[in-house]
């Protein structure tokens, strides 16, 4: 596993072959804005009438769908191996960046609001999720190493998850490739039908900060979802869904220590057996998430309205920034090879993610 200083220096591997790609992200995410929101960025100047997204049936659906959502939608559906190098980096990259401004969201205020009872439902879920994955995977006669990396993915933190379990475990590179396409497959499901889901049940937004932040398998899955939920009932809630969401990461140690410590013990039950070196850590941008959310606290604290308007600045910037990378994943995503790749293993993680939601239904209708 790379070192914090080799992470750093991918971001800037920039080479020309990403620029159509990532051009064609800025793009979409410029007509998204226009489309959705009558500006060319999150808090901009309005370049469209504002009634006409109230007056204009066609201009209220897709303001309801919002930016972020429409510009994903689009990008899926370009087609084009040109686009694919800066598309991977925008989806990968230019999406870290994002991440990191966004802790700016989840400040001391915010978090007052959490609920405990809403924590220990998602710590809950989330190891209801690893035994069942581990369990149906045994039932159905699925690879070990293959249910681990299911149920890792779809409990922790989708991809970078999967990624970081991977080695500890020693799983085989064909059963990472399917589950890191099934994870993002999903979790780009999970952008349209969390939020529906939410809005079908009447959950308050107290339980939909819990659903979203606790069912959703990325952490750039649950702002777009928290933005189509904002579209469709006029409530924000996305700060403490992202601060929920990341309870969840902050598992990933702990759970690839689980994970290594079994497979540890199926290895030595082996004549030849021995444990990987690998041990997982939770990844730089990470980090960089929590710092930028404890300065972001420290100066509202401080300094209130200078502060809050700072707040406001980096979100907007974060949220464009957002758009961007977001039509990357679309574009770098192959739909019919991940289908393809993804087949067997499909139908599994689908299972366990149905799990993951129904717990979550009944817990959160129940308690929260």
């Amino acid at each position: 596993m790379s070192s914090y200083l080799e992470d750093f220096r991918d971001y800037f591997r920039f080479h020309p072959g990403l620029i159509p790609g990532i051009l064609i992200c800025i793009i979409v995410a410029l007509v998204s804005y226009i489309l959705t929101r009558g500006t060319l960025w999150e808090g901009g100047f309005l370049i469209l009438p504002a009634e006409l997204f109230s007056d204009n049936p066609v201009f209220y659906l897709l303001s309801k769908v919002g930016p972020i959502v429409l510009a994903l939608v689009i990008c899926i559906f370009i087609n084009v191996k040109k686009f694919d190098a800066g598309g991977a980096y925008a989806g990968k990259y230019i999406l870290r960046i994002a991440i990191i401004l966004m802790g700016a969201r989840v400040t001391y205020d915010v978090l007052m609001t959490g609920s405990l009872v809403g924590l220990i439902i998602i710590l809950c879920v989330l190891a209801s999720v690893l035994l069942f994955a581990m369990l149906i995977g045994k039932c159905f006669k699925f690879p070990w190493d293959a249910a681990a990396l299911t149920g890792t993915g779809t409990g922790v933190c989708g991809v970078s998850a999967t990624l970081s379990v991977a080695p500890v475990i020693n799983a085989e590179k064909k059963y990472v490739d399917a589950v890191v396409g099934v994870i993002s497959l999903l979790g780009i499901i999970g952008v349209f039908v969390i939020p529906v889901i939410a809005a079908f049940l009447v959950m308050s937004p107290t339980q939909t900060e819990v659903f979203i932040g606790g069912t959703l398998h990325e952490i750039g899955n649950v702002i777009p979802a928290a933005d189509l939920y904002q579209s469709i009932t006029g409530s924000d809630v996305g700060a403490m869904a992202l601060a929920y969401k990341m309870i969840r990461v902050g598992m990933l140690v702990a759970v690839a220590a689980v994970f290594g410590w079994i497979y540890c013990r199926r290895q030595k039950k082996t004549a030849s057996g021995s444990c990987p070196a690998e041990k997982a850590r939770i990844q730089g941008f990470l980090i960089l998430f929590v710092i930028m959310a404890v300065l972001m606290s420290l100066v509202i604290y401080f300094y209130y309205e200078p502060g809050k308007a700072i707040q406001m600045v980096i979100t907007n910037i974060s949220v464009t920034i957002l758009t961007i990378s977001m039509a990357g994943v679309g574009l770098s995503m192959n739909l019919k090879d991940t289908l393809s790749v993804g087949k067997k293993l499909l139908p599994f993680g689908a299972a366990v993610w149905a799990f993951q939601i129904a717990a979550m239904c009944i817990l959160i209708m129940l308690f929260v």
